[in-house]
């Protein structure tokens, strides 16, 4: 499945994974699925009753729900340095990607692990990842109990390691509470202040694994 790719970002449909350079930019499965949609249907500009019918898959929804998911957008772009009017709104009509986009049929760094909570999902390939509440976090879980810079996931082809960063809710595997670093098994579930989060590794045969 191709790469889109525009302004040093890059939108990987298969891995469900829109970084810039090596890092990750965070947005939700929707604003992910609103982003996608339109960089397939560049140039031309999307009516909102299109865009509402894939995104929410046919559901009733309001408009302004999808005007929340462009905000989104336009704003994770511009913190990583992106340009926010990406996305163009045509007036009275929907919305269509500004940007120049290009198709990258090469191979896309390997996604090694997939991170799945209530309101979210994301996979990752090796690297050291900050997950928290602030916007510049790679795993970005917007909830009271998470601190802005929780912890940090390390990923390589032989390693999944977790460490606080000084949370005040605390970081858990399993039940209990860490205060070091810790090599989490290839299916596990940790907690990062009151957020379950279940952590699987790719690409590897994880059955007899025993959950931690």
């Amino acid at each position: 499945m191709p790469r889109f790719c525009f302004d040093r970002f890059c939108l990987d449909s298969e891995q469900m994974l829109l970084s810039r350079g090596e890092d990750p930019v965070h947005l939700t499965p929707r604003a992910f699925r609103l982003l996608e949609f339109l960089l397939r249907q560049y140039p031309k500009a999307v009516s909102k009753r299109e865009l509402l019918d894939h995104v929410w898959s046919g559901g009733i929804v309001e408009e302004a729900n999808l005007k929340t998911l462009v905000l989104e957008i336009r704003t994770a772009l511009e913190q990583r340095g992106g340009r926010a009017d990406a996305i163009r709104t045509a007036y009275g009509y929907g919305y269509a990607f500004a940007g120049s986009v290009q198709i990258d049929e090469g191979t896309a760094p390997t996604a090694l692990v997939s991170l799945r909570w209530l309101d979210g999902a994301v996979r990752l390939p090796a690297g050291n990842y900050k997950i928290g509440r602030a916007p510049g976090c790679a795993v970005v879980i917007d909830a009271p109990s998470v601190s802005r810079e929780h912890a940090q996931l390390t990923v390589s082809r032989h390693e999944l390691r977790l460490t606080d960063l000084g949370s005040k809710n605390g970081t858990f595997v399993g039940t209990t509470r860490i205060d070091a670093p810790v090599d989490l098994f290839d299916v596990c579930r940790i907690t990062i202040g009151e957020v379950v989060v279940e952590v699987s590794r790719l690409g590897k045969d994880t059955s007899t694994e025993t959950v931690g």
